[in-house]
């Protein structure tokens, strides 16, 4: 295995002062003085014609190396040869012939001025460290000058070769690791541990080869070469049948989370959210798991699909909850919390092979046990859980919303801030603002994908009505109501929309007083609500206002046909310090399934309107919409005859 080989495709350039260049100019400096004492020494080399000779299959076999399957390094049999050229004629012709190789193969790559010098450097400074503790533990001459010490071999040899695979796999995870941002101990540990076998091996052959060469001198390399030519080609054969094995599960794999992120995506298109926002909170929360530590890969794999399913469970609350532009009351909330135990209930039937479900049902759980659903507290929330709660609440406070614009960043972190240590985990979040500004997630996603999800959010919110009012008591209904069901006869006649509307307003006055009335009527040829009427004390800035139908307060209601009260009038107004409004009332204007349009009420006051003017105006709302459809026929049927007496005049 020669480990100096990997470090050719991992250590990257840098131009600047940072600690991985001052890494490399050190390890470089001690390489570089090895190579000296190494060049001094080298003309005292024992039988040199023959330490050519191996020098050069050394470089040779090299060239002839295959890459590990899953592994930053690549194996060959030159291990072997450098460590018989230390037994046999002494550390100098080692360290040269280390250098050399790395030298060529970093040549062949085209390897930058850095890296080339990384790459000489560092392996020969592991050999040059490695063969003189072999000499000096078993102060012998070199074997071809004095073979008369075989026997006291092993040991030394198991030392030397030890440090040298040491040494030279430490130095390359340093780099790695410096440029990574990793833990060189956990980059070596999951990268090189287990490389410690294959450099045993060559230990060991190096070992015999020394034997061969005691008995029978330079003839023992044609003896070796057809082992070492059958080695190498079964080598290669088994590691190309595990790289197409490792192939096809990677293309698996992708296939897998392609259809766990699509699944996932149409999932949020029926929670109001960008379609980028799994894909970002995933980003967001792989990063921050591996900052914080977490280097096992089965917890990664799960944390990266737990980000994308977490909210499977929303499948079974119904959309106007979901997306309400406001605070939900209780029995909504209740609602709500269903979706945890819904979607982990719901994954836990796909046999995952790392722990899913365990972060997706703890991902609501608080720091100091308020969540829910079951009150978990401190570690004892998955990491993964306590990960995805912060990453995720951050995307959404910085993704709009159809009820309200993204916040910036840095108010965003004030509010993870505040619930630091009483909803997340202080340690969790105290990272992720120190890392957030440098992870900036990319936006991979396909056009094509985004067509399909668009038709999907847009056709979810086709008439989905609400179930029809309870029997409300008739004793309850005050006499000026029943003057909206006037509307409709009185609409029969050659009454326009704005009369209808302001007969409506003033109506209104008795049911909600002080309130201003803003009448929103759907233009069918852009898909939007135009105010078509506004009435009250803060009137003036809706009129001329249209909206986005499923946008805002206004918006969602006509959307998802649901009267919300008491919800943010801000979100609905163009400039919102124009005046001071507080709370509204907002109700469909609907027609069997036909969406006429949508009646809002605004108030100064907070939490201005109560649950009863909402049923009441939920009875009204179908009589005016009734009206105003009438207004609207009525109109073009008047049109069309003032253009047939202008066709008979022109005759």
């Amino acid at each position: 295995m020669n480990a100096g080989s990997s470090s050719r495709s991992l250590v990257n350039g840098v131009q600047r002062i940072t600690p991985l260049s001052a890494y490399v100019a050190i390890i470089a400096a001690a390489g570089a003085a090895a190579l000296v004492e190494s060049l001094i020494a080298l003309p005292r080399t024992p039988r040199p014609l023959e330490c050519v000779l191996f020098a050069a299959l050394a470089i040779l076999t090299g060239s002839f190396s295959i890459k590990v399957v899953g592994v930053p390094a690549r194996i060959s049999v030159s291990d072997t040869f450098f460590l018989t050229i230390a037994l046999l004629f002494g550390p100098s012709a080692a360290v040269i012939t280390v250098a050399l190789d790395s030298l060529m193969s970093s040549c062949r790559k085209g390897d930058s001025l850095l890296r080339l010098t990384f790459n000489t450097t560092a392996p020969a400074l592991a050999m040059w460290a490695g063969s003189h503790a072999f000499f000096l533990w078993s102060r012998v001459a070199p074997f071809a000058q004095d073979d008369s010490s075989l026997i006291a071999v092993p040991a030394p040899l198991f030392c030397v070769t030890a440090i040298y695979f040491l040494l030279n796999s430490t130095l390359l995870a340093g780099a790695v690791a410096l440029e990574t941002r990793q833990r060189v101990w956990t980059f070596w540990h999951r990268h090189f541990r287990w490389l410690s076998v294959s450099y045993m091996a060559s230990g060991s052959a190096a070992f015999c080869l020394v034997m061969l060469v005691h008995h029978l001198g330079a003839a023992a390399i044609a003896v070796i070469l057809p082992v070492v030519a059958v080695f190498h080609i079964t080598l290669r054969s088994s590691f190309g049948r595990l790289e197409d094995a490792r192939r096809h599960l990677g293309d698996m794999d992708r296939l897998y989370l392609s259809t766990v992120e699509t699944l996932a995506m149409a999932i949020d298109a029926k929670d109001d959210v960008t379609h980028s926002h799994v894909r970002r909170v995933q980003a967001y929360a792989v990063g921050l798991a591996r900052e914080l530590g977490v280097a096992d890969e089965q917890s990664i794999k799960a944390i990266q699909a737990a980000a994308l399913l977490h909210d499977t469970g929303k499948l079974a609350i119904p959309e106007h909850i979901l997306n309400k532009p406001g605070k939900l009351n209780d029995a909504e909330f209740e609602t709500m919390k269903l979706h945890v135990d819904v979607g982990a209930d719901i994954l836990s039937l796909v046999e995952f092979p790392y722990p899913v479900v365990p972060i997706v049902r703890c991902h609501h759980e608080n720091w100091d046990g308020s969540g829910y659903p079951r009150g978990v507290a401190g570690d004892e929330i998955p990491i993964g859980a306590r990960i995805l709660s912060v990453v995720d609440c951050f995307d959404a406070l910085t993704s709009d919303r159809p009820y309200r614009p993204a916040m910036s960043a840095e108010a965003a972190f004030e509010i993870l801030r505040a619930r630091s240590g009483v909803m997340y985990d202080p340690d969790v979040v105290d990272t992720f603002i120190r890392i957030q500004p440098a992870m900036a997630p990319e936006h991979t996603e396909a056009v094509t994908p985004h067509q399909v999800l668009d038709r999907i959010s847009q056709t979810r919110r086709a008439a989905a009505r609400a179930d029809e009012l309870a029997a409300a008591s008739s004793a309850a209904v005050p006499d000026d109501v029943l003057a909206f069901v006037s509307l409709a006869r009185m609409a029969s006649g050659e009454s326009s929309a704005s009369d209808v509307l302001a007969l409506a307003s003033n109506l209104l006055r008795s049911v909600a007083a002080n309130a201003t009335a803003v009448w929103y009527v759907v233009d069918p040829t852009r898909s939007e609500l135009v105010v078509a009427h506004a009435a009250g004390a803060d009137a003036a800035p809706f009129r001329g206002l249209t909206m986005a139908i499923g946008s805002r307060v206004t918006g969602w209601v006509a959307a998802n046909r649901q009267t919300i009260v008491n919800a943010d009038p801000a979100l609905d107004c163009r400039r919102p310090s124009d005046h001071a409004l507080q709370s509204c009332l907002s109700v469909p204007l609907t027609m069997g399934d036909a969406l006429i349009g949508v009646l809002t009420l605004y108030s100064s006051q907070a939490k201005a309107f109560t649950e009863d003017q909402g049923r009441l105006l939920q009875m009204i709302a179908p009589h005016v919409a009734q009206a105003l459809s009438r207004t609207k026929r009525s109109g073009t049927d008047h049109q069309e005859k003032s253009h047939g007496l202008r066709l008979v005049s022109a005759r």
